[in-house]
């Protein structure tokens, strides 16, 4: 009875959680408040991929990830190890229960806040402390990734490592890039989306350029001496495994107060997105008003005169509560006053 949205049987949860059984995910257009190009005939959309079961994008590729493993190798697997203290951790400890593997392991780094890890405790993740460096190279000897691959010489001990796994590439070209194709189609202007492991941007963006090769690919990185929570600076994303940047046409450094005013901005409409999204905003805003000032908007204008962008709702705000009281001023909130 999928067609009326209603799971059933013992196996009804596994079904829910099955990427292809939710449908494609949500697009919003951004108002004027929020689009100051509105007039030049500019159109900013965010696709919610937050809204996929388990809430977060990371669920695709940790899903496909664990479907892409042997069966026969898959029953061998007691203990699954990945470097991760976020939402592939999450994403992997819900989901392998369902593919017959007991335990999952996150391994973290001391300067995890305590919240994220209680949210990891809370869905059932166990947490191995790595005293390596917090964004390791993912071929170095030493840190969490490598960690990860030491653990999985192990009998019944296994490593997805999602930093060089195909399935994360492949699970945002699925559910990523063909359903933006569907959405938008040759319309499509800029694409938009941080690097974190470069498998979304990769994925989805070597998708819609294999379509449209006039596409703007646009990745965002963390600015050097800002912090915010997923992506990758923009030193360490030369440090991955997956090849992004034979897709990505530039690379945006996005600082941590841009990034979470523009994520509060969303927020307040009513789009309940986390940090990594309002830095793919800030990121938009900062590439259009250089292609204005420099009169070039017309190189990104479509067949009906348009230019269409879309940038990806990753998660929601909820694990970084506390980040946005760090990273902002007080102004931006209201008082709290004694009657």
């Amino acid at each position: 009875m999928k067609n009326k949205k209603i799971y059933e049987g013992e196996n009804a949860v596994k079904s829910f959680l099955l990427p292809k059984n939710f449908g494609m995910t949500s697009i919003v257009e951004l108002p004027s408040s929020l689009n100051p190009f509105k007039k030049d005939k500019v159109r900013i959309f965010v696709k919610l991929v937050h809204s996929a079961p388990l809430g977060n994008i990371k669920s695709l590729p940790s899903y496909v990830m664990l479907n892409n493993i042997p069966e026969k190798e898959r029953s061998k697997i007691k203990n699954l190890v990945e470097y991760s203290s976020g939402n592939t951790a999450l994403s992997l400890t819900i989901l392998a229960q369902y593919f017959g593997i007991p335990n999952v392991h996150a391994i973290i780094t001391p300067d995890v806040p305590e919240h994220k890890k209680r949210l990891l405790q809370l869905v059932g993740t166990n947490l191995l402390i790595s005293h390596g460096p917090p964004c390791p190279d993912v071929f170095a000897k030493e840190g969490g990734v490598y960690e990860a691959k030491i653990f999985a010489k192990k009998a019944g001990w296994y490593n997805l490592n999602q930093y060089e796994n195909p399935g994360n590439v492949e699970s945002s070209t699925e559910y990523i890039g063909k359903e933006l194709w569907e959405q938008f189609g040759k319309k499509l202007s800029v694409f938009v989306s941080t690097i974190g492991t470069g498998g979304t941007i990769t994925g989805a963006g070597g998708y819609l350029k294999k379509k449209k090769s006039a596409v703007k690919i646009i990745g965002t990185a963390i600015k050097e001496g800002s912090s915010i929570p997923g992506p990758r600076s923009e030193t360490a994303i030369h440090k991955l495994g997956i090849t992004w940047q034979k897709i990505v046409d530039e690379v945006i450094p996005i600082d941590a107060r841009s990034a979470f005013e523009k994520s509060l901005a969303l927020i307040r409409l009513g789009l309940f997105v986390g940090p990594s999204t309002g830095m793919q905003l800030a990121a938009i805003l900062l590439k259009l008003k250089e292609y204005k000032k420099k009169n070039k908007l017309k190189e990104l204008r479509n067949e009906d005169g348009e230019i269409i962008c879309c940038f990806l709702a990753c998660d929601s705000m909820a694990p970084y509560v506390d980040e946005y009281f760090e990273n902002l001023p007080k102004s931006f909130f209201p008082k709290v006053k004694d009657l």
